[in-house]
């Protein structure tokens, strides 16, 4: 294998492992955060403000975009056409 195919080979792990992570994320601030936090000091569930959730969400399309893009490209590359 040389190393330009196995250059765009690592960047398209590394894609896949930053969208894995942003998901990650995602589900800690919007689950796993705030019902831990309520059952250690019984507080109300307080759901993120609209703005952070559209933010969030323009942050994961755009990643999405880009991780296709980069996909595409690499397949683009790898199959020779």
């Amino acid at each position: 294998m040389n190393r330009k195919i196995s250059f765009y080979r690592w960047i398209y792990f590394f894609l896949i492992w930053l969208i894995g992570m942003t998901l990650v994320v995602l589900a800690s601030e919007f689950f796993i955060g705030p019902a831990i936090q309520w059952l250690f000091n019984d507080i109300p569930y307080s759901v993120p403000s609209l703005h952070r959730i559209e933010r969030m969400s323009l942050f994961v399309l755009f990643m999405g975009f880009f991780g296709g893009t980069v996909c595409w490209l690499y397949e683009k590359l790898s199959s020779g056409r």
